[in-house]
């Protein structure tokens, strides 16, 4: 059988370049490649050659055409598999093959050859450079093409570093799809790597704060937030690395239990070890967005939380993880109706909310829809309220979530003129939520509660409910909660 020939055709090159990125002795032959090979030696030259194809993929737009040069073309996974991963036809597959390689051949060749210093091997490896593609797919809905690509790296002679990070973002992505039991499968496969497998320190304290974060978040997403915000992370000799990844989940998880003071706490020992933390493009946007939010429930300074989700949005966009752009886009549009109150702004805002659908991760729904129906009851309309905490319940996996999206539906069913339903609802979520401790939920229920008893003329009632709520969101809730639990409390104690 013939070689193929590079020299052919445009389409020709690039797929033989793809293909043969291990291979430098093929590589010779490309017409894309020659250059590299004139003042280098071969291993050098297939440094530099991958070092450009990383930056031409950097430079593509559209997570779909890098997923499917890469899957295809680099890794030989079946067109056939790839196509219906993606949701395309056969015909239609094959032409946006074709378009994914003109796009890649014009960010080729605008790339600038550089030739790699011994010393500075930034570029050197190409394998690293698709771990993070693959966590850009995910981040981009992109799911089954991440997954195909972690799994032959995980399952391949690869270093047991990058087998060890590949297991734990497939864990990750299985875990905000909510299929905990693979996740959790996945994270021991990682652990049982790491405690083996002979890998430098700093990179096995790195791999190790990953592995916590993921599981964390599983923790969180069975058991509710108190349980993530308090879980203990093992310490290290480097301990700094572990305020990375782990530090972030458990500060996030801490503002969504309600304890913004606790949140602020991790956060600062993150800035306090600034220079010492392992950042990633993730981390750096997951840090910008949780700020945001810590900014916006304190309401210290109203204005800094639109800034900082901007930046958010702004980070993620130019990193492609659209995933965390969307979910910046969201908050920042919520916020600035909530300071705004303008129609424009609530219009906007709801325009993104009625785009959500299944092709997000669950648990990427469920953060927004809960969004949605705390900002729809506060100032919103109540049928959207209750709609989205309809939806919230929906993909809830843990008992704190679902007392709180009871809670936003009293709440919603109070403003409907449902008095009798919404008194039911609140009850059981108040009386549940006393039970495991979890005051920001409690806060609302109970205020919920007074609402429907001083409807119903019981004012001895609605006093001891919303006393309990106010004592409850001095403590968990943020000061606009606070706030309308006074309000209420102002018209239970007038004459």
């Amino acid at each position: 059988m013939p070689r193929a020939d590079p020299a052919r055709s445009r389409y020709c090159a690039t797929r033989h370049l793809l293909r043969n990125l291990g291979q430098p002795r093929k590589l010779r032959r490309n017409p894309l490649a020659r250059d590299a090979f004139a003042a280098s030696t071969m291993h050098e030259a297939a440094q530099v050659i991958a070092a450009r194809v990383d930056r031409a993929l950097d430079a593509m737009h559209g997570a779909r055409y890098a997923s499917i040069l890469l899957r295809v073309d680099v890794q030989r996974h079946d067109p056939r598999i790839v196509a219906a991963d993606l949701g395309l036809s056969t015909r239609h597959f094959h032409r946006e093959r074709r378009i994914a390689h003109d796009r890649f051949f014009d960010a080729y060749s605008a790339t600038e050859l550089r030739i790699i210093q011994p010393a500075i091997q930034v570029h050197s490896d190409f394998t690293q450079h698709l771990l993070e593609r693959a966590a850009s797919l995910a981040d981009s809905g992109e799911a089954s093409s991440a997954i195909a690509i972690l799994d032959d790296m995980a399952s391949s002679g690869a270093d047991p570093a990058m087998r060890c990070e590949a297991l734990t973002r497939r864990a990750e992505i299985e875990a905000w799809a909510h299929r905990l039991d693979r996740a959790r499968a996945h994270l021991g496969a990682a652990e049982a790597i790491l405690a083996t497998a002979p890998i430098e320190h700093e990179r096995r304290c790195a791999l190790r704060d990953g592995i916590a974060a993921v599981g964390l978040s599983i923790r969180w997403f069975e058991k509710g937030p108190l349980a993530a915000a308090h879980g203990e992370v093992e310490n290290h000799a480097n301990g700094a690395l572990h305020l990375g990844r782990s530090t972030i989940v458990r500060a996030a998880a801490a503002l969504r239990a309600g304890e913004s003071a606790f949140a602020a706490q991790l956060l600062g020992r993150i800035a306090a070890a600034n220079g010492t933390v392992a950042h990633t493009p993730e981390f750096d946007i997951d840090l910008l967005t949780l700020q945001a939010e810590l900014a916006d429930f304190t309401a210290e300074n109203p204005l800094l939380s639109e800034e900082l989700f901007a930046r958010a949005v702004a980070e993620a966009r130019a990193r492609e993880m659209h995933g965390r752009e969307l979910y910046a886009t969201h908050q920042l549009a919520l916020t600035r109706w909530a300071h705004t109150r303008d129609p424009r702004d609530r219009s906007a805002y709801r325009s993104l909310v009625d785009r959500i659908d299944r092709s997000l991760p669950a648990r990427l729904r469920s953060y927004l829809t809960f969004s949605a129906a705390d900002l729809e009851l506060a100032i919103g309309h109540p049928k959207r309220a209750l709609q989205a905490a309809q939806a919230a319940a929906s993909v809830s996996t843990n008992r704190y979530e679902c007392f709180s999206a009871s809670g936003l539906a009293a709440g919603a069913l109070l403003r409907l003129g449902r008095i009798n339903d919404a008194g039911a609802e609140a009850s059981l979520a108040a009386e549940a939520a006393r039970d495991e401790g979890h005051a920001r939920v409690l806060a609302l229920a109970q205020r919920i509660s007074a609402q429907v008893a001083l409807s119903l003329g019981n004012r001895r009632a609605a006093r001891a409910a919303i006393e309990e709520s106010i004592e409850c969101a001095r403590r968990f809730s943020s000061p606009h909660a606070l706030a309308q639990a006074q309000v209420v409390r102002a018209r239970i104690t007038e004459r």
